[in-house]
């Protein structure tokens, strides 16, 4: 993986910050990674900060991402994706909403974090 990944585990979820250049290879091994992690550590909440990617996938692409992280994160209760603004596309969260995940995308961080944090 070409990612740069840094996770912290925070009182209500866990963040992970990604930088690197976009690829859907890197994403893929992402999550496989993630999904053994917060199986492992019991997590129940996660909020995945892109905004440090260049580049960005296309949407047929972002839509398989999505598929992915409801197949192998379906033990997260949320899942909470920040990205800049302009590349908001809702690809991802609709294909992985369509699949019963409660995934969202968000262009603020705070925003992200109270959603994560709500009961």
């Amino acid at each position: 993986m070409t990612f740069v990944v840094v996770t912290e585990r925070l009182a209500e979820y866990v963040r992970i910050t990604v930088e690197g250049e976009a690829s859907i290879k890197d994403f893929v091994d992402l999550v496989l990674t993630t999904e053994q992690e917060t199986v492992y550590w019991s997590d129940r909440r996660l909020m995945v900060d892109l905004r440090g990617l260049g580049g960005q996938l296309d949407p047929a692409e972002q839509v398989f991402l999505g598929e992915l992280v409801a197949q192998n994160l379906s033990h997260l209760d949320r899942v909470a994706s920040v990205v800049p603004a302009e590349q908001i596309t809702r690809n991802s969260e609709n294909a992985a909403r369509q699949l019963g995940m409660q995934l969202r995308v968000f262009s603020s961080e705070d925003e992200a974090a109270a959603w994560l944090a709500a009961p």
